[in-house]
């Protein structure tokens, strides 16, 4: 198993994706004391009526406070006793999906939040499909706001349904589904009392343990394209890190999703022009 964990808490707009991964950092005592502070403060302004606005850890920019949702990609470093994580919060707004795509390429495990009170919408959906395209192959549900549908067994077995159906469309390794409530802390570091029914992990166990390595045998190359470079219109380059595998100028490449296969002609890291490249480098390739 590996030490770091590399995830992406995504899905639809106000799902509370901010809100999970800032209860994370608080339950787990990952703050410092004038964060803590800080949080304490900016909450008493906030909608909640001064109670923890946990979102504000996470959602950093002005216009994203203002607005109440999140924008940018914001990544939080993190280690407990058990492992070390570098976790992406991306935006749910439609607007905003190229933002989520670039958080999907470096992630290993994928968070989507479901909205219980509205189930799986057209988002979740896409954020799914994206997830799947970036190479994710390992999937979390968390069934958020239980506490908003009074923590009713038969809602969340719905949305269960509703979420083997989406996943029999992709290719995955492991997909696990746990109802909390990102405000309330139900199932997100310690089990949920209101919730006898669910006999599953908690959130942050399950993110602690699970194995997310891959065969090296299977590795084959796989790079997501997070730029097209295109100074003239005598050039135009993809580009990238490089997430596993290795590529040479000459080899043959399946670009997803259309499944065209293209030649390497060029392959440059930085302004060097190289022959061959490797996992862990960012490059710009250029195809016949």
């Amino acid at each position: 198993m590996d030490a770091l964990l590399k995830f992406i808490t995504c899905g639809s707009v106000d799902d509370g994706k901010s809100t999970l991964i800032g209860h994370i950092l608080y339950d787990a005592k990952l703050l410092f004391t004038d964060q803590e502070q800080a949080l304490v403060l900016d909450s008493k302004v906030g909608s909640r009526g001064g109670a923890l606005d946990y979102s504000l850890l996470l959602d950093g920019l002005m216009a994203e406070r203002e607005q109440g949702i999140t924008i940018d990609v914001a990544y939080r470093y993190f280690t407990t006793e058990n492992r070390s994580f570098i976790a992406a919060d991306t935006p749910g707004h439609e607007e905003y999906t190229r933002n989520m795509a670039v958080g999907a390429s470096f992630a290993d495990l994928a968070v989507i939040l479901v909205d219980a009170s509205q189930g799986v919408l057209t988002q979740t959906r896409r954020h799914t499909r994206i997830c799947s395209l970036m190479g994710i192959r390992h999937f979390v549900f968390a069934v958020n706001k239980m506490d908003l549908v009074n923590y009713r067994e038969d809602i969340f077995k719905k949305i269960q349904k509703d979420i083997k159906i989406l996943l029999a469309e992709f290719n995955y390794k492991s997909a696990v589904l746990i109802p909390v409530s990102a405000t309330e802390g139900d199932n997100i570091t310690r089990k949920s009392l209101r919730m006898p029914w669910y006999h599953g992990p908690q959130l942050l166990s399950y993110l602690e343990q699970i194995d997310v390595s891959e065969d090296p045998s299977d590795a084959g190359f796989t790079m997501p394209v997070q730029r097209v470079c295109r100074p003239d219109l005598t050039f135009r380059g993809f580009q990238g890190q490089i997430e596993s595998g290795e590529i040479a100028v000459g080899d043959e490449i399946t670009v997803l999703p259309s499944r065209e296969k293209a030649l390497v002609s060029d392959i440059y890291e930085g302004d060097r022009c190289v022959e061959k490249s490797t996992a862990g480098h960012a490059v710009t390739i250029c195809l016949d």
